[in-house]
């Protein structure tokens, strides 16, 4: 074993599983921000609601795997599966209209962290500790293993996984899992597998032969902890910002050492956070967005960047574009103008390592690759997943999910749904602090688990930090202290 393998061995004995991310959570919530001088307040009913979506994420891919492993007959396990999405669908329904309620100004809490900023600093060293052992002491599950996948067949044939045969359709790696990410995604995975001395196989040697050599793991747990990285700096320097290093601080502790960026879902296999590439990359960009809110064209290059990773933040423009139109009719243009450059870039990327599939252009196969490959419901798409609320309960899938017209996904009832409450968050954005943005934009992502199918409401991530930002950021005593500085 070499030196790299003894690290990762060493590392892996201080990852904590399931069950420790679940209390690690808790126990930095109250350390860190519980109110003990009034239990029965509503600062700690506000924490407490930060961890309601863990509880039916616990387990739930131990559901799945006896339902699919049973053929759906039991019953026990089908019934179990069922509650926990019905629980998940509604607490993410449950935030987006909590963030939605509070971006309007409601619910201020007056809290200030109970730890003294030595010891924020240890907690956070800590807490970044606890990160790695996840990254690296626990394999990459599903995204990360596809996406390095793609990013490597991408260097081999020079073709894009969106228009390669070998990584579309249902005999294909997980039925096209490794066609289905975003362009920048791919590419950020490039430089680490160079790193990481990845092998590039001939062309015509595909992913599924016994002679395919697929890239280390560890050049994907090194891209996720760049992203990490980056989400971490940018949440500490909003926290800064807002209320000082104190605050800075904590946001970091909560959203680092949440459940969710852990990981839960089983003992073995995980349902999100730092396992999965696709729930902490978008996440870390728009927060990069959020940083450089004063300057609005790197916050419009940074939210397109964040649909280059992972296409949904395209549907947060009209927010963004909205805030600063109320704002400032010229910093509206200077947000559109980074947005349409770093767009156009990546679109001419695409379309330039995107060849021509089976009759069909860049355009369709990238669609078909992505929004269809998520949502539709043939026999090598995700529309269907058991892993979801709409596949557990078909009958209202039946209505809620079909497209009104056509086959295409987007026009869907709850799709359409989501893509007006994004319209109608142009003109939410009028006359809203930076902070009550970051809590629209959380609403937003919350909102938008509602309509996805597969994995619905396990991506926690894409709106907690922005809830906590939001939450925790409002408090008066935040602008005192500034002050008295």
């Amino acid at each position: 074993m070499d030196e790299s393998g003894i690290l990762i061995k060493l590392i892996q004995r201080f990852y904590p599983g399931q069950s420790g991310a679940f209390w690690i959570g808790v126990l930095l919530i109250v350390v860190v921000a519980w109110g003990f001088e009034q239990l029965k307040s509503r600062r700690n009913l506000s924490l407490l609601l930060l961890m309601l979506p863990a509880l039916p994420l616990m387990d739930s891919l131990v559901w799945v795997q006896r339902v699919e492993g049973s053929g759906y007959t039991d019953t026990g396990a089908k019934l179990l599966l069922e509650i926990a999405f019905a629980m998940l669908y509604a607490t993410t329904a449950l935030m987006a209209v909590w963030t939605f309620a509070m971006s309007r100004g409601r619910n201020i809490i007056e809290w200030r962290p109970n730890l003294p900023s030595n010891g924020l600093k240890l907690l956070c060293v800590l807490v970044l500790a606890l990160n790695l052992s996840v990254l690296f002491g626990h394999d990459p599950d599903d995204a990360g293993v596809y996406t390095s996948l793609g990013a490597q067949r991408w260097v081999s044939t020079g073709d894009m996984p969106y228009s390669d045969p070998l990584l579309r359709g249902p005999d294909s790696p997980a039925h096209g899992a490794a066609a289905t990410y975003g362009p920048l995604l791919y590419l950020a995975h490039i430089p680490f597998q160079f790193l990481t001395g990845t092998v590039y196989n001939p062309p015509e040697v595909g992913p599924k032969d016994a002679a395919y050599i697929r890239p280390p793991y560890l050049a994907t747990q090194l891209t996720c902890m760049a992203f990490q990285l980056v989400a971490l700096w940018a949440l500490y320097g909003i926290g800064r910002r807002t209320g000082g290093q104190p605050l800075g601080l904590s946001l970091v502790i909560l959203y680092a050492g949440s459940s969710y960026v852990l990981g839960l879902g089983s003992n073995n296999f995980l349902a999100g956070g730092l396992a999965y590439i696709s729930h902490i990359a978008p996440t870390a960009t728009l927060l990069l967005a959020v940083y450089f809110i004063d300057r609005p064209f790197i916050a419009g290059m940074c939210v397109a960047a964040a649909a280059g990773v992972l296409f949904f933040p395209v549907f947060f423009f009209p927010l963004f574009a909205g805030w600063y139109f109320w704002r400032s009719r010229a910093d509206a243009v200077r947000f559109t103008a980074g947005f349409a450059i770093v767009g156009l870039l990546v679109g001419l990327m695409v379309m330039a390592f995107t060849g021509s599939l089976d009759g069909k252009g860049p355009i369709r196969l990238l669609l078909e690759s992505t929004l269809e490959h998520q949502e539709g419901f043939s026999s090598d798409q995700y529309g269907m997943s058991p892993f979801s609320f709409w596949g557990n309960f078909p009958t209202l899938a039946a209505f809620w999910q079909k497209p009104l017209i056509g086959t295409s996904s987007v026009f869907k009832p709850t799709f359409l749904l989501f893509v007006s409450y994004c319209v109608a968050a142009f003109f939410l954005a009028r006359q809203r602090t930076r902070l009550e943005l970051a809590l629209l934009l959380a609403s937003l992502a919350a909102a938008l688990q509602l309509w996805k199918t597969h994995a619905a409401g396990t991506y926690v991530e894409w709106y907690y930090p922005f809830l906590l930002i939001g939450l925790l950021g409002r408090s008066s005593s935040w602008r005192t202290s500034m002050q008295a500085d």
